[in-house]
């Protein structure tokens, strides 16, 4: 693999290089569907040309629905579960 090759991947592929694009969610809706849980089961990471996204899964949801969000703040905690409003 060429030297140019090899940094154009880097990014992906050493773990904590790169800041992922998106987030993979799985959501489970709770108290009748007013509230939801969002655990977090993976990361997506934008391809240096710009034409697609690696993505890396921790787990597969039962209900085969991933949701994907965009990365708000490199600061924010958006490791773990989070209990929020479902979308009306």
């Amino acid at each position: 693999m060429s030297t140019e090759r090899n940094e154009k991947r880097s990014g992906n592929d050493a773990a904590g290089l790169k800041r992922p694009f998106m987030l993979a969610y799985t959501v489970k809706a709770i108290d009748d569907g007013r509230n939801s849980i969002w655990s977090k089961i993976g990361a997506a990471w934008v391809h240096n040309d710009g034409q697609g996204y690696e993505i890396r899964m921790d787990a597969l949801p039962v209900d085969g629905r991933v949701v994907l969000r965009t990365v708000k703040d490199k600061d924010a905690d958006q490791s773990g579960e989070v209990v929020d409003r479902s979308p009306q």
